[in-house]
């Protein structure tokens, strides 16, 4: 078993290579994405680089115009995904993530700021539209939910040290140090090779061959089977260019937008962003009696344990257990910590005897976010499409979640001001029910082990008896 182990390793680590150089870019956003936890405190202190104290309506700029940057994305990588390649859309994501550190660090200004959050947020934006897809691209299907994963744990170990560093450094420490990580993804995304679907869909037949050869450890020979195999799926799907009217173009399609569009939205609307950008004052506000500096590195550490163990689950739990499990989980646990902020700040009860519960209710929160209501919005967009509307799918779903991100990451906070933060986390326990409510119903198919056809017939509502009949 060792032996077999180590052959298969022998053959496949330069995927896993590749996949990680490709996510290592999700780090940096991560961080990012983690700054504000610890960098909101500092901005507020005598050592800020502001000239003055920011409001909580300029605090909630700072933290929501991060997502806003994040509608950039889409709108960037979609029209070139196809035109410039997966590769050189991933190195350019670097740009506007290397100017978001430089902004920040010399920031004496709002202005300068919310630039610099608005270039974090292209930045992610774009990698979220094109890192999956590279993995998917240069991944055997055996190993393609695994290397899938480590975008979603690079991203969770740029939290946790953003959570780690940040509250024991200084705001340049912490900016500096995102900027300096920043640097080494432009030699890793260099040495990454472009995705052998991208150049047979360019005509680039040997070079899509020696890609393959290196990715894969085998001669010509051995991956002459994959690449007939995608110049003949390339050759079906792609007769014409791709158009946006491919996704209505079938009744399946059409649903299947459907359904990733309010999953993307749920997503967002569960309110992972407000937990993850505001986590310490959080942990403040809803009276925990641990520290908010160990809480935030608890959650950090909850998001990469739990990161790890997402893709051993996924393929076997299958989408829609994993969806209606885990957003009835975020309802009932959200509504916890709603009910206890009650009872503490409204009601002023004695709660000291239960000031654990917030923080358990949270880490039970990560965990399942992480495993379910997290990744599976983009796993059904991979199984869903086909190969000539993934791209453009890909990329409504992504301005869908970062529109929905982006109002709930700017009005939460007005709405825990004005009506109690209890207010504000049952309104997202109400929004975890809809998505409970949805994944229970019919419109949300099983998807796990079926083929792209039969996932199709569900969608379309045929049978063996009424499918189409080639002639």
């Amino acid at each position: 078993m060792l032996d077999n182990f180590q052959a298969d390793l022998k053959l496949k680590w330069r995927q896993y290579l590749a996949a990680s150089f490709a996510s290592y870019g999700s780090l940096c956003t991560g961080m990012s994405m983690g700054w504000t936890s610890p960098v909101f405190p500092k901005l507020r202190s005598e050592n800020s680089p502001l000239p003055q104290i920011p409001t909580l309506q300029e605090e909630n700029w700072i933290g929501s115009l991060l997502v806003l940057g994040g509608l950039l994305g889409p709108l960037i990588t979609v029209p070139l995904l196809n035109r410039v390649g997966r590769r050189w859309i991933v190195m350019g994501s670097n740009i506007p993530l290397l100017l978001g550190w430089l902004l920040a660090g010399v920031a004496t200004d709002l202005p300068t700021l919310y630039a610099a959050r608005i270039m974090w947020g292209c930045a992610t934006g774009m990698q979220f539209a094109s890192v999956p897809l590279y993995i998917g691209e240069i991944a055997e299907d055996k190993i393609r939910g695994a290397l899938s994963a480590l975008f979603l744990l690079f991203i969770n170990v740029g939290f946790l040290l953003a959570y780690a560093i940040g509250p024991f450094t200084s705001y340049w420490g912490l900016t500096a140090t995102g900027g300096i990580l920043s640097l080494f993804y432009i030699p890793f995304t260099w040495l990454i090779p472009e995705t052998p679907f991208f150049l047979v869909y360019k005509g680039k037949i040997e070079e899509a061959s020696e890609v393959l050869q290196k990715l894969r450890g085998l001669s010509k020979d051995g991956v002459q089977a994959e690449l007939d195999g995608l110049q003949a799926m390339i050759a079906r799907e792609f007769k014409t260019e791709p158009s946006i009217k491919d996704l209505w173009a079938t009744k399946g399609n059409l649903k299947a937008l459907g359904i990733c569009v309010f999953l993307a939205m749920l997503l967002q609307l569960s309110g992972i962003d407000v937990l993850l950008f505001y986590m310490e004052e959080l942990l403040v506000k809803i009276g925990t009696t641990i520290s908010a500096t160990d809480g935030t590195i608890i959650m950090g550490v909850v998001q990469v344990v739990t990161s790890c163990i997402t893709p051993l689950v996924v393929d076997r739990l299958g989408r829609k257990l994993l969806m209606w499990t885990t957003s009835l989980g975020l309802t009932i646990f959200l509504g916890i910590i709603g009910v206890y902020a009650l009872l503490d700040s409204h009601y002023k009860y004695n709660v000291a005897p239960y000031a654990f519960l917030p923080l358990l209710c949270l880490i039970v929160y990560m965990v399942l976010f992480t495993l379910g209501v997290g990744p599976v919005p983009w796993i059904l967009v991979a199984e869903m499409f086909p190969p000539r509307t993934k791209c453009l799918a890909s990329g409504i779903a992504s301005f869908c979640c970062w529109t929905a991100g982006f109002v709930w990451t700017r009005f939460f906070r007005d709405v825990a001001a004005s009506y109690g933060i209890y207010t504000a986390f049952w309104v997202l326990a109400i929004c975890c029910g809809f998505g409970f409510i949805f994944s229970i119903s019919p419109l949300l198919p099983e998807t796990k082990g079926k083929t792209f056809d039969e996932i199709q017939d569900m969608l379309n509502n045929r049978s063996n008896e009424n499918k189409p009949v080639d002639v």
